[in-house]
């Protein structure tokens, strides 16, 4: 009887807590001319607006350390990052860092990896950025600026410039990954070491596929009429933005053909398509200038996390004492 009462309780408790039906992940995506940041719930497609940056920020990139909860948003306008909670959108701090901030990736280890569009340099800081004054530095061959940054599975860090191919650098020596220009932008990586890299300079519809060698197996193409484009613009709907989620799926966030400049407005989009290029999901179409993308999973309140440990000792003790 007893541990009916108790199973019965803790049923009350859990729904009481919102734990009987766990809360969703997120895709979050940055709009490069608006400031913010939105959230899309990934089984009901949702959509809600995370945080939001003012001043113009010209949100570039997205990275999310979940050890941490901290999602890392690139400001190429304010020439700096910006840290937030990731589960709730409130801002931690602002890095000033006087350089062109263009796309952001952080480690396994926390580190942050961030491109200057102003330069050939990837700069390496800390989870809270103190070493602005003296951090890591990742020097590119040419005169290309870098755009772009992400991880192979081995730890090797790829580097995408704007116009100047992709480049390894495996912890001593930077070398050429794959010679493509259009290969700009954000660069995702997946469990079987399918990279995929974006594009975000006007000139492509396409996300470009690699295998761990640089050797190009593929390519992913949003069309103007997948973002219900009016014409306007650059030749190429840009799609920026990639993260892949745990099931080995990937979200494409486009920046789109047009911008607010233009009689049509932006016309950008979120796509989700599996890992060999076939469409899954569309989640938003003639949206605003998507630029990067992150994936967040939910995380339990701590206050969540304490009745459950309770409720787990409750148990334990009530079977102790029927023994």
């Amino acid at each position: 009887m007893r541990f009916r009462i108790i199973s019965l309780l803790c049923a009350l408790a859990l729904s009481h807590l919102g734990l009987g039906q766990a809360s969703a992940d997120v895709v979050v995506v940055s709009e490069f001319f608006g400031g913010r940041i939105q959230a899309f719930d990934v089984n009901t497609k949702v959509e809600t607006t995370l945080a939001t940056i003012a001043g113009n920020p010209g949100l570039s990139g997205l990275a999310y350390h979940q050890a941490s909860n901290t999602l890392y948003a690139s400001a190429l306008n304010h020439g700096g990052i910006y840290r937030l909670n990731g589960q709730t959108g409130a801002v931690l701090g602002f890095h000033a860092l006087g350089i062109g901030v263009a796309g952001i990736a952080v480690n396994a280890s926390g580190n942050v990896y961030v491109t200057d569009f102003g330069s050939t340099n990837v700069r390496i800081y800390d989870s809270t950025f103190s070493n602005v004054a003296n951090p890591g530095l990742i020097v590119v061959p040419g005169a290309n600026p870098t755009s772009g940054v992400g991880f192979l599975n081995n730890g090797h860090t790829l580097i995408a410039t704007a116009g100047g191919g992709v480049y390894r650098h495996d912890g001593t020596n930077v070398t050429l990954f794959a010679n493509n220009p259009l290969a700009s932008a954000q660069i995702t990586t997946d469990a079987l070491n399918n990279t995929y890299i974006g594009h975000g300079l006007g000139f492509s519809n396409n996300a470009f596929r690699y295998d761990a060698n640089g050797n190009l197996t593929g390519s992913i193409e949003i069309t103007s009429d997948m973002v219900n484009s009016t014409g306007l613009g650059e030749p190429g709907t840009s799609p920026s933005g990639l993260v892949f989620d745990p099931n080995g799926d990937l979200f494409i966030a486009v920046l789109g053909r047009t911008n607010p400049g233009h009689a049509g407005g932006e016309r950008g989009g979120l796509f989700k398509f599996s890992a060999d290029g076939t469409l899954l999901e569309t989640f938003a179409v003639g949206s605003s200038a998507y630029s990067s993308a992150a994936y967040i999973a939910s995380v339990p309140e701590p206050s969540a996390l304490a009745m459950v440990s309770l409720i787990g000792l409750v148990r334990l003790s009530l079977r102790r004492r029927s023994r």
